[in-house]
Order: structure tokens, then C-alpha cells, then sequence
């Protein structure tokens, strides 16, 4: 039989997630248990992350499901790997239309519906109240989306609808506190005292699920008014307190729902000139759609943490998977690796400080950058995530595609791939 050899960080690492499952309990089970664990640690040591020893290089374990190394530097962070960046948009190749006649632009009339914000696109510390989307980058790209939500609403002639907007928030089971969080100087509460005098753990939960969404309605109606010159009003509810509740701790339990609570509205208003007009007669050679599979597309490549639209294809394999692509001639030419040469099993690793850059092996994957300059497409995974590196662009794979207008062409599937340290 193979032995393996555990070092004593790998130990540390498998005790101190047991400790933080709580799965530990008198001295004899926690013996019998930790011999378990390491039995099991030394089956299963291909996916064990790796230990820096608390440096700035060692080895990256790809196989590993959460984190590929832990221990990192002086604030010993764990860092992991994330294969495919969700959300990185391509762009629709403009075609030609030559149409004597045109059928007038056509517009869905905007709707409003409820909104749900929580879990990361909530944008509250702990004990705080006003919203900080500068830290939470998820939390702005969800506001974002429903102020353009009103914005196109009232600006099709909506605004006399919006009569009966309410929101709400809510506290999860947890006990309020005055400690302020890492990364503020002081709680926010815009009251003379904290949680406006509250001592009461409840009181306190209360005053956090309303003044929160208070906080979020204001910031709301603010930047509505600043892009309509609308007067939006935003009636806030009592907000639901799960203080002390058994089993109600958690995202479910902590959200802000707002209700514009308005009609259907009918299209007072023209479309926009950037929505094209179909044509009704004459010769067109429309420009191409991402829902149409099998056609040239500007994609994606990031290198060096700097990203770029090139020539490429929007393609679906024979399972109905849609990927992008660029030719295989491009993918040779401009020597963009091969994922599985460089993101597979383990690799050494490297942070350079001076520089402020990382590296697999010898090749440059990008500057680490602070998680509050990330795009939103950068998913913290509910981790608290001080870094990300990426993305980083790789060949997952090549397969032959009859590409529409262009014939039979061996296109690589592109994959953008970042990592992340957190604590």
C-alpha cells in the first residue's frame, strides 16, 4: 500500500474544519475522529489544498472543490480557483440591411415587478445600515438593475402608476451588536445613539430591518429623481425580525423586498433609435444574434488582466452547450494555452509582491487587485474575498462547426478563468 505523508499544516487544516463543523465532542470521539478524517485526508490527497507555509509561492492544487492552498502570505489566506467567468458578454457582428421600406421600431413596454435583493447583492456590513456598493460590487450591478427598471418606467409615461411603492426588510436570527466591521470606522446608524437608543436584542434586530431598507429606498428615490426628475415615494413596512428564532439564520432571512406595486403599462413612448427596425420588403443581410447558434461573434480574451473583443464564433456543441470561440489558426497564432496544461492537477504557483502580479508556472495570469475594484461577474461565492486575479483566457477544447456564411471551421471553445484569496 502507498503511504502519504501529511505535513502538519495539512493536519491543522483538517482539524480546523471539523472544529468549524462543530463535529467534535468529548476528548475520546475527537481522537477517534481525527484518526478518521486523516485516514480519509490520506485516501482522498489529490484533493487537499496545498500549505505556503504562510509565503508567497508553493504548490496549487486544481483538484481541490474549494480551495487549491491555504496559508498564503502573512494574513494567511486561502486561495481558489474558478474555471469559467459567468456574465463576460461578447458582441453581435452589425450586418447590412438595404430595405426600401421599414416597419416603424418596435419596443416591449417596460414592466415592473417585485424586487428580491439578498444574499451578495445586499450591501450591508454587519451592524450597518446604509448601503456601501463601492464593497459590494454584486449588491450595485442588482440596484443598478432596478433603478434602470423604474427609470424606463416612468420615462414611457408610468410615473402616475407609481402611487403605492413599499418595502421591507428583514434580520435573521442573529444578535445585533455595536462592534464595528472590518473596514469602517464607526456604525452608521443616523441617530444620535446606536440603533437609536435600543438596547433590547429585538428592538435592535427591528431597527436594522427597517432602517435598512429606509437606506435603500432613499438612495433609491434619489438617483430616480437625479436621471427622471421624478418625486418617487417609498413607503417603508415594518420589516420582519427573526431575532431569536431557532433555524432562521441565513440569506433566506435577510433581504429587502421592494414592491413597486404598479400596472401594466401601455407604450406611450418610442423606441429608442438603437433598436433596429425590421425590414419589410428589399434585400437585408441581418446582423447576427446570440440566439442563433453556429455564427461569427466578437468574443472575450483576457490576457495579462487586460480583456479585448477579438473575431470569433458563437457555437453550440452536439449537446446543445453554447460556447465562444475563436478559430483554432487564431488560438496557435496568438498562443493562447491550453487550460489543461495549465489549470489541471498541481501547479507551482507564485505571488510576486514587488510587482503585485501572480503566476502559474512561469506564465503571467494577471495583477491581484483589490475585490472592491472587481467587475460584477467576479462571484465571491459567499466567501469574504479581499483579492481576485483574472480573468485569464484558456482552449478548454477544439471541435469542427459549419459556421454560418463561412463553412466548415475548427473553432477552440475559449474558457476565462480567475481566481480569488479570502479569508
Amino acid at each position: 500500500m502507498k503511504k502519504l505523508i501529511l505535513t502538519e499544516g495539512q493536519v491543522k487544516y483538517i482539524i480546523d474544519n471539523l472544529m468549524e463543523q462543530r463535529d467534535i465532542g468529548d476528548p475520546r470521539y475527537r481522537n477517534r475522529k481525527a484518526e478518521k478524517e486523516t485516514r480519509r485526508a490520506q485516501e482522498n490527497f489529490n484533493e487537499s489544498p496545498l500549505d505556503w507555509g504562510g509565503g508567497f509561492n508553493g504548490g496549487f492544487n486544481f483538484s481541490s472543490q474549494v480551495a487549491g492552498a491555504f496559508n498564503i502570505g502573512d494574513s494567511q489566506y486561502k486561495m481558489s480557483y474558478h474555471g469559467e467567468v459567468k456574465g463576460l458578454q461578447g458582441q453581435a457582428i452589425p450586418g447590412k440591411q438595404t430595405p426600401p421600406q421599414q416597419t416603424p421600431p418596435q419596443k416591449k413596454a417596460p414592466t415592473l415587478s417585485t424586487f428580491t435583493v439578498q444574499g451578495s447583492s445586499l450591501p450591508y456590513a454587519d451592524n450597518m445600515v446604509k448601503p456601501y456598493f463601492d464593497k459590494y460590487p454584486d449588491a450595485l450591478n442588482t440596484f443598478n438593475q432596478i433603478l434602470q427598471g423604474f427609470v424606463d418606467y416612468i420615462n414611457n409615461g408610468g410615473g402616475s402608476n407609481l402611487t403605492n411603492v413599499t418595502i421591507k426588510g428583514s434580520a435573521d436570527s442573529a444578535a445585533p451588536t455595536t462592534d464595528v466591521p472590518a473596514g469602517y470606522s464607526k456604525l452608521d446608524h443616523p441617530h444620535p445613539k446606536p440603533f437609536n437608543g435600543a438596547t433590547d436584542p429585538s428592538q435592535r434586530n427591528q431597527y436594522l430591518a427597517d432602517m435598512r431598507a429606509s437606506e435603500y429606498a432613499r438612495v433609491l428615490s434619489a438617483k430616480v429623481k437625479e436621471l427622471t426628475g421624478f418625486d418617487l415615494k417609498i413607503k417603508v413596512l415594518p420589516g420582519d425580525n427573526y431575532y431569536g428564532q431557532s433555524g432562521k439564520r441565513g440569506m433566506e432571512y435577510r433581504n429587502i423586498v421592494l414592491t413597486p406595486n404598479a400596472g401594466e403599462l401601455k407604450q406611450t413612448q418610442a423606441a429608442p433609435a438603437d433598436v433596429q427596425p425590421t425590414a419589410t420588403s428589399g434585400t437585408s443581410e441581418p446582423g447576427q444574434k446570440i440566439d442563433n447558434p453556429n455564427i461569427p461573434f466578437k468574443v472575450p480574451i483576457w490576457e495579462d488582466g487586460k480583456g479585448y473583443l477579438v473575431n470569433g464564433y458563437y457555437v453550440n456543441d452536439d449537446k446543445g452547450s453554447s460556447f465562444f470561440g475563436v478559430s483554432s489558426k487564431y488560438a496557435i497564432d496568438t498562443q493562447i494555452p491550453q487550460l489543461a496544461q495549465i489549470f489541471n492537477g498541481t501547479k507551482e504557483c507564485t505571488i510576486d509582491n514587488k510587482n503585485g502580479n501572480f503566476y502559474v508556472g512561469d506564465v503571467l495570469i494577471g495583477e491581484i487587485k483589490m475585490i472592491k475594484d472587481a467587475p460584477n461577474y467576479i462571484n465571491t461565492f459567499g466567501k469574504k474575498v479581499m483579492y481576485f486575479i483574472g480573468p485569464f483566457t484558456t482552449i478548454r477544447e477544439s471541435r469542427d462547426h459549419n459556421i454560418e456564411g463561412k463553412g466548415m471551421i475548427n473553432v477552440s471553445y475559449i474558457s476565462n478563468s480567475y481566481f480569488t484569496l479570502w479569508e
